[in-house]
């Protein structure tokens, strides 16, 4: 649990994303929380926020004693529309929160003016996005602060753990100091975190993943069972409980892992992009479907590849059919949610996504083959579901 890896750590991350220091933490969740207390924000304060994120976030904000002030996304890269952002400022708002969605970069330059302008702090949610650019900054390191996630799933998964990424030492001094006010996480949980990722790894092999998980899937889409979805997805109602106890430290173990997965991001971002890049290109014109515009630059890492599709449930039970397993939309409108109600205002496109949002798969073991099945299954589906007929791309 305890080790020169973790600082050894920092210093990498820290000089990885062009920031002034970085902190390493228990997860991404627990170093937004904890930076807001850093910033002094809290009762009667503001923030700004993507009403399409994750609950965790504005559950962090209401544990810190602030508002959530949600705003809705651009549909075109749903992530936060500056524009509506700007309309959102008052005199008590404190910080605006930039996310990165599914490793595209927000409008930072816009979002940096408009916190310089109003004399605010600017946060990034970099939980989807290590390694990715905003122009020619790396995301994480033009903001007060920046918050990194490690856990699986993500391009450098560290069995668990996050980071915090700062524009000065003493915003990250004054969060040295409650990190070591916090316990180290004990070994059992250490070894847990490790074992428990061991049968997914296993599962997925591409020499036993068709003649398991794929056979359980097809079983459970055919009798309309969700559970397969549910053994993946964190509930609702557990992200929006703000759990003080996720608070605290990354274990040395983490950070050495972190070291290592470090060296291959840039790799791993390069196939992720190329990837993302040759499924966009190939959904372009399938009809009935959105996908993302295939992007040159490192703006867009394609960590996760988010189409819009008709019917979204039938979309999906007929792409596994053709051997392409998907994800619903694990994202959520924060600001219809019952936990939230009180902060409630309309947002209707953040209220659309979940419901016609699935995610292709995209990693870096897929080759550009890979990529042109997934397509030509996309495409397909597609015209069975609008009958055969051929209609202008959405």
């Amino acid at each position: 649990s305890q080790g020169d890896s973790i600082i050894a750590f920092e210093k990498a991350f820290a000089k990885y994303c062009g920031a002034a220091a970085c902190l390493a933490v228990a997860s991404a969740r627990a170093g937004f929380y904890m930076t807001l207390k850093v910033l002094d924000i809290g009762d009667g304060d503001e923030v700004i926020m993507p009403a399409y994120t994750f609950p965790s976030m504005p559950a962090a904000v209401i544990a810190a004693g602030a508002r959530p002030i949600f705003v809705d996304a651009d549909p075109e890269t749903f992530n936060i529309d500056p524009l509506l952002a700007k309309e959102a400022v008052t005199a008590k708002t404190k910080a605006i929160v930039a996310a990165h969605l599914f490793g595209q970069s927000a409008d930072v330059a816009a979002l940096r003016r408009l916190a310089d302008e109003n004399g605010i702090f600017l946060l990034e949610d970099c939980a989807h996005s290590a390694g990715a650019k905003s122009g020619d900054a790396r995301v994480g390191s033009a903001c007060a602060a920046g918050f990194f996630s490690f856990g699986i799933g993500k391009n450098m998964p560290c069995f668990g753990g996050g980071a915090v990424t700062f524009d000065d030492t003493e915003k990250a001094g004054k969060l040295r100091r409650m990190v070591n006010s916090s316990q180290f996480p004990d070994d059992f949980s250490i070894h847990k975190k490790v074992l428990s990722s061991l049968p997914s790894w296993l599962l997925t092999r591409p020499g036993i993943f068709p003649w398991t998980l794929y056979v359980g899937a097809r079983v459970l889409s055919d009798l309309g069972s969700d559970a397969m979805d549910r053994s993946v997805e964190e509930p609702v109602e557990e992200t929006t409980k703000f759990s003080l106890r996720s608070l605290g430290r990354m274990s040395n173990l983490q950070a050495a892992v972190g070291l290592d997965q470090l060296e291959k991001l840039p790799e791993r971002n390069a196939t992720l992009s190329a990837n993302g890049r040759r499924l966009a290109e190939k959904l372009q014109d399938v009809a009935t479907v959105k996908a993302p515009l295939p992007v040159e630059d490192e703006s867009h890492i394609y960590l996760y590849f988010r189409i819009l599709v008709p019917e979204a449930p039938l979309f999906r039970k007929l792409l596994l059919k053709r051997g392409v397993d998907t994800q619903r939309d694990d994202m959520r409108n924060c600001a219809g949610l019952d936990a939230f109600k009180r902060f409630a205002v309309k947002c209707p496109i953040a209220e659309s996504l979940p419901e016609t949002s699935i995610e292709l798969p995209n990693n870096p073991f897929m080759t550009l083959a890979d990529c042109d099945y997934i397509a030509e299954a996309v495409r397909m589906v597609a015209e069975e579901i609008s009958g055969g007929s051929k209609v202008e791309s959405a």
